[in-house]
């Protein structure tokens, strides 16, 4: 079974896509890489392109063993960049697969899982970050809609985006985990403003969202009223095992490209350098090799890849900037080329709750330590 799968599989990757360029040390390597519009536009195409060929050839929804496999395949061929599609892919869609109805999940899972639509998450606000179930975004109901009025920010992708995820507050009076209700958003609804965020990569992937008198049918809220905090949980579930796969985002031959600038600075035998080399490397392999356990419960592996993957990338971080020391600092040549990584990296220790999230996680949910106090 599993050698006709991965038959069936390069069959179809040989049959749409090139086998994977080798990369040179002086590469761009880029976290939230900053691109112009015209670029993005393009990207968000390749993406949609290449998600409905996954999808109708059945490849977009593996898991377990066969998504693995898949993984492992991939990493040999120039893969289009998913990115403007994971939010709908990776947060939405299980949150509506989980809690929606089957009127809901028809209208809207088969669009979002082949890449038809595009979706952001609503959940942030300028007074609720951390502390998510303090969102203050309004829903009152009006007939069979629902009024919404508030502000989201750190939304990725809504610039972009069709649909909206909202936590929104439905009862006032209820404690503050109890009275949130969970719905989609047509962002082009009349009152959604989207504005951009420049982050200090020089990109603006991140937008804040004015949400005002936006109208939204009932027939829309991912399940039941003042229920959206289970809902919200499995969004933010997803997306913390979303993240913990950022690993493949990192370049596989990282290491040997940080050796090769090494080499080129006359640091190759320098057991500073060699020591870091070696422990991102097992940094990065511990990342991936988590990721692939199956006998791990699900939303614990979620939180621990997510630790791994950022620990990781942090070395990497401290790797890069040890080999290419001020050069990280110029507006040209081989540091240059790493800055955008350098830059971004820290985004991943907030984005699906921040490292001391996680670690709360895996004490109080996982190991039944105490809670912190309240």
């Amino acid at each position: 079974m599993t050698e006709a799968f991965v038959r069936a599989a390069r069959t179809f990757l040989d049959a749409h896509l090139p086998p994977r360029a080798p990369r040179s040390a002086t590469d761009r390597v880029a976290l939230l890489e900053e691109i112009d519009s015209a670029r993005e536009a393009e990207t968000l195409r390749a993406a949609k392109r290449w998600q409905a060929l996954l999808y109708d050839a059945g490849f977009a929804e593996l898991d377990g063993e066969r998504a693995r496999e898949f993984a492992a395949l991939l990493a040999e061929y120039e893969v289009p960049d998913l990115q403007p599609l994971l939010v709908g892919l990776h947060i939405v869609a299980p949150a509506i697969r989980e809690h929606g109805s089957a009127e809901l999940k028809a209208r809207y899972l088969p669009r979002l899982l082949r890449g038809e639509l595009t979706a952001c998450q609503l959940f942030s606000e300028p007074d609720a970050g951390s502390d998510l179930a303090a969102v203050r975004t309004r829903a009152v109901r009006e007939g069979e809609d629902w009024i919404v009025t508030g502000q989201k920010v750190w939304s990725s992708g809504a610039h972009h985006a069709d649909l909206g995820e909202a936590l929104v507050r439905t009862d006032p009076d209820a404690p503050k985990h109890a009275g949130l209700t969970l719905m989609l958003v047509d962002m082009r609804a009349p009152g959604v403003e989207v504005r951009p965020l420049r982050q200090m990569t020089g990109g603006a992937s991140f937008n804040e969202v004015f949400l005002t008198g936006v109208r939204v049918p009932d027939a829309d809220r991912i399940g039941p009223l003042n229920g959206g905090w289970k809902a919200a949980i499995t969004s933010l579930s997803s997306e913390r095992a979303a993240l913990g796969g950022a690993v493949d985002a990192v370049p596989p031959d990282l290491v040997e490209r940080l050796a090769e600038q090494a080499r080129r600075r006359g640091l190759a035998g320098d057991p500073a350098i060699l020591r870091r080399l070696g422990r991102l490397r097992a940094a990065l392999a511990a990342a991936r090799l988590t990721g692939q356990r199956a006998d791990l419960d699900p939303a614990a592996a979620a939180s621990i890849s997510k630790l791994l993957v950022n620990r990781a990338v942090a070395q990497a971080v401290e790797t890069a900037s040890a080999v290419l020391g001020p050069a990280l600092a110029a507006d040209t040549g081989d540091g240059y080329a790493w800055t955008e990584f350098v830059l971004g990296s820290p985004a991943l220790r907030i984005a699906g709750g921040t490292d001391e999230i996680q670690r709360s996680i895996l004490a109080e949910r996982h190991l039944g330590l105490p809670r912190d106090p309240r």
